[in-house]
């Protein structure tokens, strides 16, 4: 047992497995999935709680308030994060999805399918929890694998498919209330059908909605206030009738008869014991190393050596930084190297460095930029990477004044390649702009 975070560090994807005692409310900016393994917990969305035994799955859709909880046995889970803003370049709507299954009439998948897509997930995250260091392309396929797995089992719009009509009505709504917090206006179903301009009967409408998040409108309702509530309890020093007001109680009293209903202790023992534990977040779960995990779950993980040793097929240049001549750093392409005839070896170095660190940028030991001269010299280079089979990816930052400048010296670099080597080898040549 460790008490150290075997995540994939800043980036897109965190896998971890835990013990789980007694958490904080919390949220954050990323999908969030929970696979139990072993034994059972219970689990509090906000305003419902519920408990999940072995093999179960939950999904905390982005910034949603939730905890994790022990049951009187022991678990171990597995915890899973997707940033939502990587997941935005995949699914432009990606905050606009809502992910659920088992307690909507719609989204039930069956214990059989439940097993299936746990399966299908720990054998996506295998690399991730055997290996210290993964590489960038490999991370981002698993990510975007991922993301493709929940989206078709788990999205609740897919009830709906084939009837665009419903399927908008319930977006409109939807938008409104998440994206707009329309929530925090004292709105009724009556209000809302009129700001979403769907004049159709309420009741009618009220039971389309449950259909879709498995609760009628009203309930959500109630629970996005909420919400809203213990994210302002957890998060600022507002009084408890500012609180009741910005989260679009009617009331104070009001706001406190549902605050008390679901947390008996009130609104001003809530915040003061939550708080307490988010400062002792440590003490409220254990991590796990993964070497202890995986011989015991092997049924569900790939070994270490089943893992494809495959190479980065890109190579991230940044031409217009200037750096110290001086540096040691691998990741410096030193053009004196090149033109001294050791272009073979250097090159050997600069693609194992790359290989084994695809987050790094390299740079040259002195500025390079439009010069006949220049866009010669890195001609040779990218065709050297090319018959590497590795791809440039040239980093343009958009913070630089010059950008203008920049973009019209890749623009000759691929002139004179073309000219030079043929279009033919630029397949695969981004520009990204930082």
């Amino acid at each position: 047992m460790s008490s150290k975070s075997y995540l994939a560090q800043n980036t897109p994807l965190n896998v971890q497995f835990l013990r789980v005692r007694d958490e904080p409310f919390r949220w954050s900016n990323s999908i969030e999935v929970v696979i139990v393994l072993e034994g059972s917990i219970h689990i509090a969305i906000a305003d419902e709680e519920r408990s999940l035994g072995k093999g179960a799955i939950e999904i905390f859709n982005i910034n949603q308030v939730h905890r994790l909880l022990q049951t009187n046995e022991n678990n171990l889970v597995l915890q899973i994060n997707i940033d939502a803003e990587f997941a935005k370049d995949y699914c432009s709507d990606i905050s606009k999805i809502w992910f659920a299954h088992e307690f909507s009439p719609g989204t039930y998948l069956g214990s059989e399918r439940i097993k299936e897509t746990n399966e299908a997930i720990c054998r996506l995250i295998s690399p991730v929890v055997n290996k210290s260091e993964i590489r960038y392309l490999t991370l981002i396929n698993i990510i975007e694998k991922l993301l493709d797995l929940l989206m078709t089992n788990f999205d609740v719009k897919r009830i709906f498919a084939g009837n665009s009509a419903k399927l908008q009505r319930m977006e409109k709504i939807y938008n409104y209330l998440f994206h707009f917090k329309g929530y925090t206006n004292k709105a009724s179903l009556n209000e809302i059908a009129k700001i979403t301009e769907e004049y159709l009967n309420l009741d009618y409408l009220s039971s389309q909605f449950r259909l879709l998040i498995g609760d009628t409108l009203q309930n959500l309702l109630h629970y996005l206030r909420i919400e809203h509530a213990i994210k302002l309890l957890l998060t600022t020093d507002l009084s408890l009738v500012d609180i009741s007001n910005e989260s679009g109680f009617s009331s104070p009293r009001y706001f406190y008869q549902k605050f008390n209903k679901i947390f008996p202790e009130g609104p001003k023992e809530f915040r003061k014991e939550n708080k307490k534990k988010q400062e002792e977040i440590e003490l409220c779960r254990e991590i796990i190393d993964p070497t202890l995990v995986i011989p015991m779950h092997s049924e569900l993980f790939y070994s270490d050596e089943a893992i494809c040793n495959e190479k980065n097929k890109r190579i991230h240049i940044d031409l217009f930084v200037p750096y110290d001549q001086k540096s040691n750093s691998p990741y410096l392409i030193k053009v004196s190297e090149f033109l001294m005839g050791n272009l073979d070896k250097h090159l050997q170095l600069i693609l194992q460095a790359n290989d084994s660190s695809p987050y790094k940028v390299f740079g040259f030991e002195e500025n390079l930029n439009s010069q006949k001269s220049n866009i010669k010299f890195l001609t040779l280079i990218i065709n050297k990477f090319s018959e590497n089979d590795i791809h440039p990816v040239f980093i343009v930052r958009t913070s630089n004044k010059a950008i203008s400048e920049q973009i019209a010296t890749i623009q000759q670099l691929l002139q004179n390649y073309t000219l030079t080597y043929g279009s033919e080898h630029m397949k695969g040549w981004t520009i990204e702009i930082r």
